[in-house]
């Protein structure tokens, strides 16, 4: 009975997952196409639930260990599978007749039918309902089978094919076959890599001209993931062609300055390597630096531009340039195009990533020069989401934020967790006060988060309105120690532009 296909809905239902995972909005061995992977099977297997723990063992390589209260890697990526299968629905898949979705609270894949579509809709209930009837059908039929092979006669006809291997070629496009929904590019590496947010970074491609370059491993300061600026493509000059589907796209541009600078294999330093870099034949970058932009050597960088689209020809063509003859080559480390949204960036000051009660995705916080992470367990009052209370950054610290031109809002989130808990540090007014400053202008003065608070473990928030990136493009937030250390849970950076303006 194994290769027994229950229904014309289960058929339909099964071409749907199919279009959906050969679409291209889950790169090949992502944790998106893992986790979509593994649910599905469990689904088209009529199994009624499906939790946390196994898929974070099974499907996403956690240790046997894994702890849901400590990691949340599974809520996170049900999160990003959400959101892509939105993308699609809106755009490739906008006329399926059916629309494969993960609801809220659960983890079981829900085929709906499309809007207007003559198929009969059903609800999770009605759903799981009827995957219980089959059960006991299957039970019935099993019995029915051995005591006089009826069914099996009966069904003869009516065999299909059973959920494909992962690692089935049929569910993975070729790579560069299709146009991505979301794409990054490891530039000058030969192998993928997956960084700490479970993100894939496919090895090179798409380009002409330029050579390979890895540095020797070394610290990369602003960064969890230095693997990402190690190698890169560098050369007098050299493009990118790379296939998009239509649509508008936010792009980051990755560098590190790993050849001048200080403790670097030819020393030098500022205007050692200078060049241009063009987005379909607009000059987006000019006699750029990326050790002055980045303020020193061996330091993540990285650019961001909004409202890209691809050329008339579907393709991105990204073109890097050195002019110079007696300056360094031009060079990129990374390249990242995602789907064009309201520009927002959520992170907390923690090592793993958590999901508010918006279904909001707030990621662990980058691009970070000192300080230090600390993990707490007593709750936080007056907190919408306490869960962005579970860590803090401590100590004399910076960000260096990447955003594209623009004006934006940043919100910065707060909660006394030392001072005035009992069998820690004693009474909470006056003990811990720091400035917070953004491209050298304060916008906190003296803050003393227990007295503006009103005591320990309490959540507080300020907001700054109109904030515009520096000359190198980043929103950079310096926090100053006057007594003890400052501190930060959290922060949020949302563009105030009502849209994107296509380029």
């Amino acid at each position: 009975m194994a290769g027994v296909h229950w229904t014309i809905e289960s058929k339909g239902e099964k071409a749907e997952y199919h279009a959906v995972m050969s679409s291209g909005i889950f790169p090949p061995l992502s944790n998106g196409s893992r986790f979509l992977e593994y649910v599905a099977a469990r689904y088209f297997a009529h199994e009624l639930e499906v939790n946390e723990y196994s898929i974070a063992v099974d499907a996403l390589g956690r240790r046997q260990d894994f702890d849901p209260k400590q990691d949340a890697i599974v809520r996170v990526e049900a999160h990003r599978v959400r959101k892509r299968l939105d993308e699609y629905y809106a755009n490739k898949g906008a006329h399926n007749q059916l629309r494969l979705t993960i609801p809220h609270g659960s983890y079981l894949p829900l085929f709906v039918p499309r809007e207007g579509s003559a198929t009969v809709a059903t609800s999770p209930g009605s759903r799981i309902l009827s995957a219980r009837l089959k059960l006991a059908l299957f039970s019935l039929i099993t019995i029915l089978f051995v005591v006089g092979g009826i069914v099996a006669s009966m069904w003869k006809n009516h065999t299909g094919t059973t959920v494909r291997p992962s690692n089935e070629s049929s569910l993975r496009p070729l790579p560069g076959a299709v146009a991505p929904s979301e794409l990054r590019i490891l530039a000058g590496s030969k192998v993928e890599y997956r960084d700490r947010l479970g993100q894939v970074w496919s090895p090179d491609r798409f380009f002409t001209g330029g050579q390979d370059w890895t540095a020797r491993y070394r610290r990369i300061l602003r960064t969890r993931d230095p693997e990402l600026f190690l190698s890169a493509r560098q050369g007098r000059e050299f493009s990118y062609d790379i296939p998009l589907n239509p649509g508008t796209y936010d792009l980051r541009l990755y560098f590190a300055e790993t050849y001048y600078g200080e403790d670097n294999p030819e020393g030098g330093g500022e205007s050692s390597r200078m060049f241009n870099v063009s987005v379909n034949r607009a000059t987006v970058l000019s006699s750029f630096d990326p050790l002055s932009d980045a303020d020193g050597s061996n330091t993540a960088d990285a650019r961001a531009f909004k409202g890209i689209s691809p050329a008339a020809d579907g393709r991105l063509h990204l073109r890097f340039f050195a002019p110079y003859p007696l300056k360094g080559v031009a060079l990129v480390s990374g390249i990242e195009i995602v789907p064009a949204n309201r520009y927002a960036l959520r992170w907390v000051a923690s090592d793993s990533a958590v999901v508010d009660s918006a279904n909001q995705l707030w990621q662990p916080d980058q691009f970070s020069l000192g300080g230090r992470i600390r993990i707490h367990s007593e709750p936080v009052k007056g907190a919408a989401d306490p869960s962005l209370y579970r860590a803090d950054r401590y100590g004399h610290f910076s960000y260096a934020i990447p955003v594209p031109p623009g004006t934006y809002t940043l919100t910065l989130y707060f909660a006394e967790q030392w001072f005035g808990i009992e069998h820690f540090g004693g009474g909470p007014v006056g003990r811990r006060v720091f400035d917070v400053f953004c491209n050298g202008a304060a916008l906190l003065r003296n803050f003393d988060i227990s007295k503006e608070a009103d005591g320990s473990l309490r959540a507080i928030y300020r907001k700054f309105r109109g904030l515009r990136p520096n000359a190198q493009g980043k929103l950079l937030l310096t926090f100053v120690p006057i007594q003890d250390y400052a501190c930060l849970n959290a922060l949020e950076i949302t563009d105030e532009a009502k849209s994107n303006k296509t380029q």
